[in-house]
């Protein structure tokens, strides 16, 4: 968000990133207000164990150079940037060169996916991040309701299944985290729960979150529960036992269990 009361919020939260946001929070005649609030808030604001994250707008909006050089020569670098509708190679490009522009290093970036020529151009546009000389992808990040309006689709979640896996594919080839969605119906807990333990199950490693009351939720989704873990635990023990014994498969609790299994099991631990 853009008013640094909402600011100050984000940095008491316990969460794994907060991002402070240039683009869709703010008004157009607000954004140089919004790059100086974020910059004071980096300034002045101690977010724990938070990682702290800054959206920009997007390469075609004609504002991304703006936000890149006034959050990357800030006194205070964020520990990473969010770059929305990253669509083609040569935005990719784009935005390498602007981070050039402010840091001798490759510094950390999140993109998104929101539309179906960025979807399409997904694998290009990966490659190029990852030969770029100063940027460091780390995570993609699906945005449904831009997608949704560019394929004048639904916001069902079995509309964009197809978009949401091939993100998720895409990412895990590359060893980047897939983040899914956003859901925007914030007071509606149980169908939040519901959403992101399908998330998990398709293979994100985190969600957006738009919302305090969201954040424990979305902790518990996208972690193993203990049940799981001692599950996963025994899985593993039970399977060098029987590697030992000269076994290939075997049987674990009423499952046939092979290597791709205790591969399961061991990133569960």
């Amino acid at each position: 968000s853009s008013g640094i009361n909402a600011e100050y919020g984000a940095a008491s939260l316990d969460l794994d990133l907060a991002v402070l946001d240039c683009e869709d929070a703010v008004a157009v005649s607000k954004k140089a207000v919004a790059r100086q609030t974020i910059c004071d808030a980096l300034n002045t604001l101690n977010f724990g164990r938070t990682e702290r994250g800054v959206r920009t707008n997007s390469v075609s909006s004609g504002l991304l150079e703006d936000d890149i050089k006034s959050i990357l020569l800030n006194s205070t670098q964020p520990d990473i940037v969010m770059i929305p509708k990253l669509d083609s190679v040569d935005e990719a490009r784009f935005l390498n060169t602007i981070i050039s522009q402010c840091t001798s290093k490759p510094f950390p970036v999140i993109f998104q996916t929101e539309s179906a020529i960025g979807l399409i151009n997904l694998h290009e546009i990966i490659t190029t991040l990852l030969k770029a000389s100063h940027v460091i992808p780390v995570a993609i990040v699906f945005g449904s309701d831009d997608f949704v309006s560019d394929i004048r689709g639904s916001r069902d979640i079995d509309a964009v299944s197809y978009a949401r896996q091939k993100v998720v594919t895409y990412a895990r080839a590359y060893n980047l985290q897939p983040i899914d969605i956003v859901y925007i119906e914030y007071k509606d807990l149980e169908g939040l729960k519901l959403e992101s333990e399908k998330g998990f199950g398709f293979g994100f490693s985190g969600k957006q979150c738009i919302h305090p009351s969201q954040i424990p939720i979305l902790q518990s989704a996208f972690s193993p529960s203990s049940e799981q873990l001692e599950y996963a635990r025994e899985l593993i023990r039970s399977f060098a036992e029987n590697q030992e014994a000269g076994k290939g498969a075997f049987t674990f609790r009423g499952k046939m269990i092979d290597r791709p299994t205790l591969l399961q099991a061991q990133k569960c631990c």
